[in-house]
């Protein structure tokens, strides 16, 4: 609390006691300081106590530590869900990140910001789809009926259950739209992603335990996070074949 005090402006020792709710002794705060001004967190001039330049960086390195482990609390419940190998994002900027999360009161809840989230005013639409949703299908086939350049990354179980329904089947035709490209990838996965142009990423984690299989997800147009979820996306779609390849179309 002290070293960041003082990145404020230099304070006397009587100053520094004043500003602590518990009123530590001065010999307490003399002891702290002293531990401080031995790290080079701190120097003495003319009975100020002043924040030198490495006191500075950790007091910023404490603050984004702060941030990290707060945002890692209210991230909980899509972060438990996240497959480890794509836990690569940038923690800090989570902070700029929603999060949505369905439960038994509202199962529905990710599904509806999903389609809240089909924006018809983008150029690009990029998606890796591990769950079969129909009404959510059907809404997106919005975005190829006005040419909009699209391609999606269905796991096997999505892929061949979209194949086998004449209302979605268009979602592993090659054929269907020009501006569209229909991708699997043949292992189950547990992770959705969605890609609108360069500026707004959407990340569904799934929960495989349990009776209820709820759905969390994050939503954000943070650069990092975006970028994160492009690389995120290129991973899978290095792994994933044309449909045409795998599917009898």
């Amino acid at each position: 609390m002290w070293l960041q005090e003082l990145t404020k402006h230099p304070y006397q020792l009587s100053e520094l006691q004043s500003i602590s709710s518990d009123l530590p002794s001065q010999s307490t705060i003399r002891r702290i300081l002293a531990t401080f001004a031995e790290y080079e967190w701190i120097s003495e001039e003319g009975g100020l106590q002043r924040i030198t330049a490495t006191g500075k960086d950790v007091c910023c390195a404490y603050g984004e530590l702060c941030t990290a482990v707060e945002q890692l609390i209210e991230k909980a419940p899509w972060l438990q869900r996240l497959p480890l190998d794509a836990a690569t994002f940038p923690v800090a900027a989570l902070v700029d990140a929603d999060l949505v999360v369905s439960n038994p009161r509202n199962p529905a809840s990710v599904l509806e910001t999903c389609l809240k989230l089909d924006d018809r005013n983008i150029s690009q639409f990029r998606c890796l789809c591990s769950v079969y949703n129909p009404v959510l299908f059907q809404a997106y086939r919005g975005l190829l009926e006005l040419g909009i350049e699209a391609e999606a990354i269905l796991d096997w179980p999505t892929a061949k259950e979209a194949a086998a329904t004449r209302g979605t089947r268009y979602a592993v035709k090659s054929g269907k739209y020009d501006n569209y490209r229909p991708l699997v990838i043949e292992e189950p996965q547990t992770l959705g992603i969605g890609l609108y142009d360069d500026r707004k990423v959407a990340v569904a984690a799934y929960n495989e335990a349990g009776s209820g299989r709820h759905i969390a997800m994050i939503i954000s147009s943070n650069d990092q996070l975006v970028d994160w979820g492009s690389e995120l996306y290129e991973s899978y779609r290095v792994k994933a074949r044309p449909a045409s390849e795998i599917l009898l179309e």
